[in-house]
């Protein structure tokens, strides 16, 4: 494989971490709103809209097939994720939204008819298990139609990033398309509960330019060179790391069991992308 080439695979999962990194500050920046739910994500929606937008240096959207799946995935994600925090507890919201690794697998091997190897597999297993040892103390039962909301919000986060895979789709025009449709949907609610509070719209601003905006342009980035379900298993660092910034501006302090599968889910997503590099090689040595 090519020194470029090889740098550049190298650079893609970097660039989801940045996003994962971004995303995580959404916990903490949701504390200090004390808006409804839609009209923040209109707002956000808006701002990456701009940030996007400025980045592209263009606001043309193609509107091919694969960009307007990725683009209502994306817009699905959010909005399900939204109604499920409203309908369940924060907690049960993430981790059912973390099944999308395992639809990833099932959607690439019954649309596109990728079987998944051993490894992945396993490495999806312990993931999942790490975001339950994570979220174990915090967990609630019952709520069953938040519940669904949010394995459904797990089904479009997997839509994210099979669908930016796909020879059709453009990731910056499908995201950009997504953001429009986000803010379309959250903007009519903004008369409703959205006041002049200065410390609310430092953080709705921050949400927009770095929690989504500056979030999805490191997606864009890294989804063209990683591969979709390692690109999903490495944002699972965002719920890891959520925690570490409200505990570090509120003296919020996570519990043994939150810590152990943090360490859990750092650790198998490191082992995965290692072990994926070494199954490449000798891939791109057979083709060379």
């Amino acid at each position: 494989m090519p020194t470029i080439q090889r740098n550049a695979e190298r650079r893609g999962p970097l660039f989801i971490m940045a996003a994962s990194l971004c995303w995580s500050l959404g916990g903490l920046c949701l504390k200090f709103i004390p808006w409804n739910a839609m009209s923040i994500v209109g707002l956000r929606a808006l701002m990456a809209v701009v940030v996007f937008a400025l980045y592209r240096r263009s606001v043309k959207v193609k509107l091919t097939r694969g960009n307007i799946m990725g683009a209502v995935c994306l817009a699905g994600t959010t909005l399900l994720f939204v109604f499920a925090n409203k309908l369940t507890s924060a907690a049960a919201a993430i981790l059912l939204q973390f099944t999308a690794p395992a639809f990833i697998i099932l959607i690439q091997l019954f649309f596109y008819r990728i079987k998944p190897k051993a490894g992945e597999l396993l490495a999806v297993s312990v993931t999942v298990l790490g975001m339950l040892l994570f979220f174990a103390d915090r967990l609630e039962p019952g709520r069953l139609l938040g519940n669904l909301l949010a394995i459904g919000s797990g089904l479009f986060f997997a839509g994210v990033f099979v669908c930016n895979k796909r020879s059709d789709c453009d990731p910056e025009h499908a995201l950009f398309l997504g953001f429009l449709i986000n803010a379309a949907a959250g903007l009519p609610f903004l008369f409703s509960g959205v006041t002049a509070d200065p410390v609310a719209w430092a953080f709705v601003t921050v949400l927009g330019v770095v929690q989504v905006g500056l979030a999805y342009v490191f997606f864009s980035l890294g989804i063209r060179r990683t591969p979709a379900l390692l690109a999903c298993l490495i944002t699972a660092l965002e719920p890891v790391l959520n925690p570490v910034w409200v505990a570090l501006a509120t003296g919020e302090r996570p519990g043994p069991f939150a810590l152990a599968g943090g360490v859990v889910i750092v650790a198998t997503v490191v082992t995965y992308q290692i072990w994926a590099q070494r199954q490449q090689a000798p891939e791109s040595q057979k083709k060379h």
